[in-house]
């Protein structure tokens, strides 16, 4: 599939700009990620960090879950106009009041984690779809399009979109040969091992943010 690359200059108005959140400092770092159990693609995390990368943030948590591993990341303070942490927690406040699907609870104390039950590429594309509602843009203009063609995907402007967005979908084989390296049971990775032989199997068009 043959994907417009415009350098951002395609016949589209200019995004406005939105000064609702001008009296609040932008953040350095800015993050929304998707992340993976490798044991089970029937749950999926969605989290907001604003700590220099996402990768850190997963290493963090795996302390306590070793087989977290990203989905997808949203560099979000390389839209237009940034963002700030005010906004990422409403940003985060939207996510659980919508309910993308329903959240895991936490064991001990029955609250809402970040954890929801969906499928990470259902999560994907609601958390692409909601940025380009929410009007977010990349050097000025908006990631939403109304136009069809190559250039969009879900209405959506694909070279926009990967300014910001970074999916993470290892080979088969690399991925295979890392987690025998390191002798993991088999009933450890092999649901997200059959994920990536399903996905790495499409053909381009179906892979259209790789």
């Amino acid at each position: 599939m043959h994907l417009e690359y415009d350098g951002f200059d395609a016949d589209e108005e200019i995004a406005e700009h939105d000064d609702h959140y001008d009296s609040y400092p932008r953040s350095e770092f800015a993050w929304l990620y998707i992340a993976v159990d490798t044991r089970d693609m029937g749950i999926t995390k969605i989290g907001l960090t604003t700590k220099r990368s996402p990768e850190e943030r997963i290493a963090e948590g795996k302390t306590y879950n070793p087989f977290v591993v990203l989905f997808a990341t949203y560099e979000l303070s390389k839209t237009t106009n940034g963002i700030s942490r005010f906004e990422l927690r409403e940003i985060e406040g939207y996510i659980h009041r919508r309910s993308f699907a329903d959240p895991v609870l936490h064991l001990n104390t029955g609250r809402n984690s970040e954890w929801f039950y969906m499928h990470p590429e259902l999560a994907e594309s609601e958390v692409d779809r909601m940025l380009a509602k929410r009007g977010f843009s990349v050097m000025g203009k908006y990631l939403y399009t109304f136009h069809e063609g190559n250039h969009a995907h879900n209405d959506i402007y694909i070279s926009r979109m990967r300014h910001i967005k970074k999916i993470y979908r290892p080979f088969p084989d690399d991925f295979e040969r890392m987690v025998r390296r390191m002798r993991l049971p088999d009933r450890y990775y092999r649901e997200y091992l059959d994920y990536l032989i399903e996905y790495h199997s499409k053909d381009d068009k179906d892979k259209v943010y790789l």
